[in-house]
């Protein structure tokens, strides 16, 4: 615990949404075979995640603002566009750093 990087802790003690939208990336990403997706990419997906784990999938507006206070933590790297839906998202912390932080204690 006490070598964690600030990354994986801030990972650990974000919201289920937050971490729902960490998993939904590395799911596109993983479905894409690439390391970068627009948000309606992630957002399907995310409602897909949400679904199958018997969450209430937020709506865009919401998903838009876990998307961009994950940006604002430096987590992901968003690229802004005319239109929110085409905005490019990328990870700025690695998959495997995620998928440490995200798995059960």
């Amino acid at each position: 615990e006490m070598f964690s990087s600030p990354f994986i802790m801030a990972i650990r003690t974000a919201s289920v949404q937050e971490q729902m939208f960490l998993r939904a990336i590395i799911a596109e990403f993983r479905r894409l075979g690439l390391e970068e997706a627009t948000f309606q990419q992630v957002y399907q997906q995310h409602i897909s995640l949400c679904r199958i784990e018997g969450l209430q999938p937020p709506t865009m507006s919401e998903t838009m603002a876990v998307c961009l206070r994950l940006g604002a933590s430096r987590l992901l790297l968003t690229e802004s566009s005319k239109n929110d839906l085409h905005m490019r998202v990328r990870l700025n912390v690695s998959q495997d750093d995620i998928m440490y932080a995200l798995k059960e204690e």
